[in-house]
């Protein structure tokens, strides 16, 4: 049997930075509580979103229903939307 040397020899000053720089990357990764929070605010502009599609159907006035509809698909799609983008780059912030 003989002995394999290794492929990379790394240096120790080089082992212990990477080593500290990951765990220093252990403490970003975003909490249960976080993930709770930016689901629990979706949520809310989806029915927010739901709510003024369903007021489109049993308003009587065309432009009143029209507004109503659009805003549905705004508040609906661009509330998570820039929701999950603000607090992406709020936790780069830091």
């Amino acid at each position: 049997m003989s002995v394999l040397a290794p492929l990379l020899e790394i240096p120790d000053p080089r082992r212990q930075r990477e080593l500290r720089r990951a765990q220093a990357c252990v403490g970003t990764h975003p909490s249960r509580t976080r993930f709770l929070l930016l689901t629990l605010v979706c949520l809310a502009w989806l029915l927010l979103g739901f709510s003024l599609l369903g007021l489109s159907f049993h308003v009587t006035d065309p432009d009143r229903a029209q507004a109503a509809l659009l805003g549905a698909l705004l508040v609906g799609n661009g509330g998570p939307a820039w929701t999950l983008l603000l607090s992406h780059w709020l936790a780069h912030q830091r």
